[in-house]
């Protein structure tokens, strides 16, 4: 069963595709499977930077473990107080 591909059309400047061109031709490849292989690479780092942030904002929204939670629970030893921060 063949695969199926869409079409679509970029433009970049010579310069980027001189250098396009010489990648693809240095790896005995073509234009084409170079660009594929950087949209694929692109939306792994996407995806990878979309779910840690999502992690960062469900920390930072009480979804997972509060700052003042944490606090409580380290050693009075190492507990700062900074000015302006009130901890309970």
């Amino acid at each position: 069963m063949a695969s199926e591909t869409g079409r679509m059309s970029v433009s970049v400047t010579p310069e980027k595709q001189q250098k396009l061109d010489a990648i693809a031709s240095s790896l005995d490849r073509s234009r084409n499977w170079l660009v594929n292989q950087a949209i694929d690479h692109y939306l792994e780092i996407y995806d990878w930077q979309t779910k840690k942030i999502q992690e960062r904002l469900d920390m930072a929204s009480g979804k997972n473990v509060q700052f003042h939670r944490v606090m409580r629970l380290m050693p009075s030893s190492i507990n700062l107080k900074h000015e302006g921060c009130c901890m309970a």
